[in-house]
Formats: structure tokens, sequence, C-alpha cells
């Protein structure tokens, strides 16, 4: 029988967002993939439709890129990506001079986005409430309860999987030339940048809300929750959008119910401002499906799977002709590489950790990170980046990873530009990190003197420009 959360997901997917009418940007591309499920015999399908929204626009010289991640379904997603740009994109930040009071803004939208929500779901809650009267009459035993109100338990228990829907979500907006972060949940945002040196870095600017994450643990535990009552899912969203059964409804749910108060919580992470300068290179808006992916595949701290990512896209970015085949080309990438990992295990007989794969989106925007194979830069080499980069917004279908041998855990170096991340997390209160310097270590001295000595008795070699 199908759930009253599919058919909401099978509603919202026939509806066309207002917000694909806006202007798209088009330094901006997205590689997705929907959700797997595997089985051992190599074979995968898709479990539900994706529950993934991004947005990458514009209005006047405001742009706004955005994930939302669903989570139980897609209703809150659906819900923020078109209640977020309604508050962020249409004169509210007209006047603000200051980055307190853009992030004021960016604030608030957050903040309406969740309370506009709730208010939207008040009459599933009536009805919640309502189904509960029934079942609580004196007197009748559970056993009694589950014969003779079967199907008011069937309607809860169906109201309450609507009511667990929620999402994470991370969004980037750029206002005067300066760069905004919000994220709440598991979804992720990266800056690239490179020093005097030429060294690509990155530093997380998102702050995870998960059980890998310290500070939310002892949260928890204050609140008298345990490791164990989130057995199997430390990915699990301690912050989010929506989800009323992890927030006022937490008594009602299994895992939750021996909290003191709501252990769920809304409070977005903003960030900002930071410079758009031109030692920053792109940026990347991950969704929580592909920080899940990345975590089964390089565990430990969150750095060690954005150090891979940006890998990735850094390589891609020599290889594709257009900014979309680099993202959906990194997203293929990954697909493959979690598929095998997963087949690995089998075919050793081991038991894996993962039997699935959520919903992955990757948005990259880039600043000035170079294409040097885009189809304008094969017509014209001195043509600008900008003009070269014009690319897609929607991911491209045929994109192809190029065949590179994927990396170990060492410092890596792609097409001489290397690799290291600069902080794993940032939050709200935290200055922008001063990305420590390393100073160049060869020498050259050698090469000159013998240059010079050569010249000296003619034997250099002709037609070669040694100065």
């Amino acid at each position: 029988m199908r759930s009253s959360t599919d058919s909401v997901e099978a509603a919202g997917s026939k509806t066309r967002p207002w917000t694909d009418d806006l202007e798209v940007c088009p330094f901006t591309a997205v590689g997705e993939a929907t959700n797997q499920t595997y089985r051992e015999d190599g074979s995968r399908f898709e479990a539900f439709k994706s529950r993934d929204r991004k947005c990458l626009c514009r209005v006047d010289e405001t742009l706004l890129y955005a994930i939302y991640s669903g989570h139980n379904g897609v209703r809150v997603a659906d819900f923020a990506l078109q209640k977020m740009a309604a508050d962020l994109l249409f004169g509210q930040l007209n006047g603000r001079a200051t980055d307190e009071a853009v992030k004021d803004v960016i604030r608030q939208a957050f903040h309406s986005v969740e309370k506009g929500y709730f208010d939207s779901i008040d009459a599933d809650v009536a009805t919640k409430t309502d189904l509960q009267l029934q079942l609580s009459m004196d007197g009748l035993s559970q056993y009694q309860i589950s014969q003779e109100f079967g199907n008011v338990l069937e309607k809860l228990d169906k109201l309450n999987v609507e009511l667990s829907v929620g999402s994470s979500a991370a969004l980037a907006l750029v206002y005067q030339s300066k760069l905004y972060i919000g994220n709440i949940g598991n979804c992720r945002a990266l800056l690239c940048k490179t020093d005097e040196y030429e060294t690509l870095t990155v530093t997380q600017l998102s702050v995870d809300h998960n059980l890998y994450n310290e500070e939310e643990v002892l949260r928890l535990f204050r609140l008298g929750l345990e490791a164990q009552n989130f057995e199997n899912c430390p990915l699990y969203s301690t912050k989010c959008i929506g989800n009323y059964m992890g927030k006022t409804g937490y008594k009602d749910c299994d895992f939750l119910s021996d909290a003191s108060s709501e252990p769920v919580t809304f409070q977005p992470e903003i960030v900002g401002s930071i410079p758009i300068t031109p030692a920053c290179k792109f940026l990347v808006l991950m969704s929580s499906g592909l920080c899940r992916a990345l975590h089964d595949l390089y565990s430990g701290d969150s750095s060690k799977g954005n150090r891979h990512l940006i890998q990735f896209i850094a390589e891609e970015f020599q290889s594709q002709s257009t900014l979309a085949g680099v993202a959906q080309s990194v997203v293929h990438r990954i697909v493959q590489l979690h598929h095998d990992a997963f087949m690995q295990k089998v075919e050793e007989g081991n038991k894996a950790s993962f039997g699935n794969r959520d919903d992955i989106t990757l948005l990259i925007r880039n600043f000035n990170y170079p294409l040097p194979n885009a189809f304008n830069n094969r017509k014209n080499s001195s043509r600008s980046l900008a003009s070269a980069t014009s690319a897609s917004s929607t991911a491209s279908s045929d994109a192809t990873p190029t065949n590179h041998s994927y990396g170990t855990e060492t410092d890596c170096s792609v097409m001489g530009t290397n690799v290291s991340v600069a902080s794993s997390e940032r939050s709200e209160n935290d200055d922008f990190p001063e990305l420590e310097k390393v100073m160049p270590y060869v020498d050259f001295s050698d090469y000159h003197r013998r240059v010079a000595e050569a010249r000296k008795l003619g034997k250099l070699p002709p037609n070669i420009e040694f100065d």
C-alpha cells in the first residue's frame, strides 16, 4: 500500500517550482545521481524518487546557491527551496550595509522557513491528536486496541512517518562581491582557494550536525540520550528544518522519547562575509547523501573525504570541456567507487558497513579556476575564463570520468597543483582561518651555475632560451 509520504512526494514531483523561472547562474553546474540499494550479485535499484532539491539562480546582483536534502520524504525540501528563495532574493537585502545585517537576513530566512513549514502542518498535527485520543480510552489493553482500532493505528503510523519528514540544507549567498554561507543538518559547503604558492586549499565553511560532532553528542547526552539510542545511524541529523517527530512530537518517537526536552533542534550556522578575491577558485555545495558516501569510502574525520572530493574535482577540471561535465563526472566517480567498495566486501566474504547509497547532488560554482579544454578555449585560446566556462546549469548525462588511478591517503598532486586541507569545519563565530604558508624548497642555484659555465665555454644547445 502506498504511504501518505509517497503520495506527497509524487504530488510534489509533478509541481514545477517557480524558482525554475529565475535566471540561472552561468558559472555554476550540478552533478546528480539518485539513490541506490545494492544486491550481492552486483545489481542495484532505486528505492525512492530523489529527495534532493537545488537552487542556482540570480536576481539582479544577488546570487543564491542551495542544496536541500530531504529525509523520510521530500515535502520539507520542496517547501524550503521556494520559501528560502522568496525570503532572500526580492529586496530583503536592500540597504543592508554590514555583514551582521546580511547574516541576520539569512538567519531570519531560515527561521521563516521553519515557522512556515510548521504552520503548514497544523491540520496533520490536529489529526494525529484526534487519533491518539481515540486510542486513549480507559480500560483497554494493548491487545484490545490492536484488535478494535487496527485502522486507527495504521492511520497514525502513516501520519507519524509524514510528520517525521525533515531536510538538511546548505546555501551560499553572493552579495556585493562577498560570500555568505548558511547550513543546518548534514549538507556541506567547501571553499577552495590558492595561496601565493599556487597551492589549492579547501576549507569546510559549514558545520555537520550529526553524531560525529562532539558538541552535538554532548548536547544530547545532557538531555538523557546516549549513543545506543542512535545505534546504526551516526549520521542522524541532530538539527534540521522540519521533523515534527524529532521536535514537538519526540515523546512519540521510540529512540528519542527518553530526552528531557526536544532533541532535534533548529539553529542554523551562518558564516560570512568572505571576500571573493582572485584567490577564490571554486565553491562546492554537497548533499547529505554525498557526505555520507564520502564517509563510507574514507572513514575518519570529514577532512579526508573533503580532500579526495576536491582532488577529483581538480582532475576533472583538467579533462572536461564543460563545468557541467566536471560536476557530473565527479559524481560518476564517487558512485562507482561506492559500489565497488561494497562489491569488494562481498567478494572477500565480509559484511559491508553499508548496503545502499542515498541521493547525491554536487553543486560547483566556479570563480576563476581554469578549464583548459573548454570549447571556447579550443576556438580561441585568448578568450577569458568567464566566457570559456559558461556552462549549462543542469547535469550533463553523457559526461565521462577520466581514467585516473584513485588516490591514497597521502599528499596528492593534481596537474601540478597541491591539494591540502586548511580547516575541517567552520562555526558562526570563527574568523576565517589564515592558511599556513609553506616556503619554497627547490634550490636552482646549481642549475644557474652550470648554465653560466656552459655559456662561457660556448656549449649551450642552440634554439633554447635559458634566461
